[in-house]
């Protein structure tokens, strides 16, 4: 009987585990579980469109004024799977890339919990916390 309901707990708690873990987009506590992405326009005096996902979660199609920055938060999903990307275009100019990607590496290529983006005439920047940088890491294509 005992073990029945070990079992049954064990159980529910998973169940927990999984509705709970799952990636959001909504704002979401301050923890370390939650990560933020903020996109950027360094734009010379243009508006940045761009459409951000995940295979979870669609933010919509957006478009920032200049010296604009918009950010989304989630927690990390149970099984370390988030990843979220980006189309930006600009006229005549388009870049896609992962803005987050829920790995080791990509995370310690933010810095920590915080992904900043931003946009510039010549590509994207990364913010890198830890050297207090901005390093390119996307080219704009035509």
């Amino acid at each position: 009987m005992n073990q029945m309901i070990i079992a049954q707990l064990y159980c529910f708690v998973f169940i927990l585990l999984l509705a709970f873990g799952q990636s959001t987009s909504s704002k979401s506590t301050n923890s370390i579980f939650t990560h933020y992405v903020r996109i950027v326009n360094h734009l010379n005096n243009k508006p940045l469109t761009y459409h951000c996902k995940s295979a979870d979660d669609d933010l919509g199609l957006r478009t920032l004024q200049p010296n604009g920055e918009w950010e989304f938060s989630f927690d990390d999903s149970a099984f370390k799977t988030t990843d979220f990307y980006c189309y930006f275009f600009n006229k005549n100019l388009h870049a896609s890339f992962d803005v987050f990607v829920e790995t080791g590496s990509f995370e310690a290529n933010c810095g920590g919990n915080h992904c900043i983006w931003t946009a510039q005439e010549d590509g994207f920047y990364l913010y890198d916390m830890i050297f207090d940088e901005n390093v390119k890491m996307h080219d704009w294509s035509k």
